[in-house]
């Protein structure tokens, strides 16, 4: 019993993590966001890395780590951009009406900032093709959901790094993020074939990971935590560079 229990724990955790993440994406604590994050990474590793240890991969596990995912990977960068519309400039509207009497519905909402959860609904189109998957690979269709959140996730960073605040007036812009969106949301959904970090056989396998490794370590020493939604763009092109040249 107990050793079913562990990778549903570790998937719980992944759970709990995103809905901190977003907590505190919606109060613009941002390296909070991004922590948490990171950790829902962390634990959405190892519970598929347990339940494979401890041959306890089930049916019930697969959904529950999409809907964690989805979360942790989905809602709270989706929260984040909508953020970043707002903090870009893009107005809130005030909405009123009444339905019923002496019921009114107030609220006010950004509607161009929306935009910014059409990253949580690529995440879900995502995982739910993912399911679907019954054979394994050896690689990514597409960029994972977890590298996608970090990339997003790391935006604040760049935006406040003292060598990369130029980058504000090219970036934090409506047009910019929208774009940013629609990239993200198509490098999740695409066939493109992303390496995967697990040793499969053979040393050319390593070679693109530990390429990988080396420029994200010279990036992160030099732009610490800034860095990281580089180094996932970092990821993508090698992985288009190692299967379009068959490498």
């Amino acid at each position: 019993m107990l050793r079913k229990a562990i990778p549903h724990l570790f998937t719980s955790l992944n759970l709990l993590c995103g809905c901190l993440a977003t907590f505190f994406a919606f109060s613009h604590q941002f390296n909070a966001a991004l922590m948490f994050v990171a950790l829902g990474v962390f634990f959405d590793f190892f519970d598929g890395f347990f339940a494979r240890l401890l041959g306890e991969e089930s049916s019930l596990g697969v959904q529950l780590d999409s809907l964690a995912d989805l979360i942790s990977s989905g809602l709270a960068p989706g929260v984040l951009m909508y953020q970043l519309f707002v903090l870009s400039g893009v107005k809130n509207i005030d909405f009123s009406f009444t339905l019923i009497p002496d019921f009114a519905f107030v609220f006010t909402v950004a509607p161009l900032a929306i935009i910014g959860y059409s990253i949580t609904v690529g995440v879900a189109f995502r995982l739910a093709k993912f399911n679907l998957i019954t054979d394994p690979l050896p690689y990514f269709r597409g960029l994972p959901a977890p590298a996608n959140a970090l990339m997003i996730m790391g935006l604040p960073m760049i935006f406040r790094h003292p060598y990369l605040v130029q980058l504000n007036d090219y970036l934090m812009n409506p047009i910019s993020l929208t774009v940013c969106c629609f990239i993200s949301v198509i490098l999740m959904n695409i066939h493109w074939k992303m390496f995967s970090l697990k040793f499969s056989g053979g040393m050319m396998s390593l070679l693109f990971p530990v390429l990988l490794l080396m420029i994200a370590t010279g990036l992160f020493i030099y732009f610490g935590i800034a860095s990281l939604s580089g180094i996932i763009v970092i990821y993508i092109l090698l992985s288009s560079i190692k299967f379009f040249f068959k490498i």
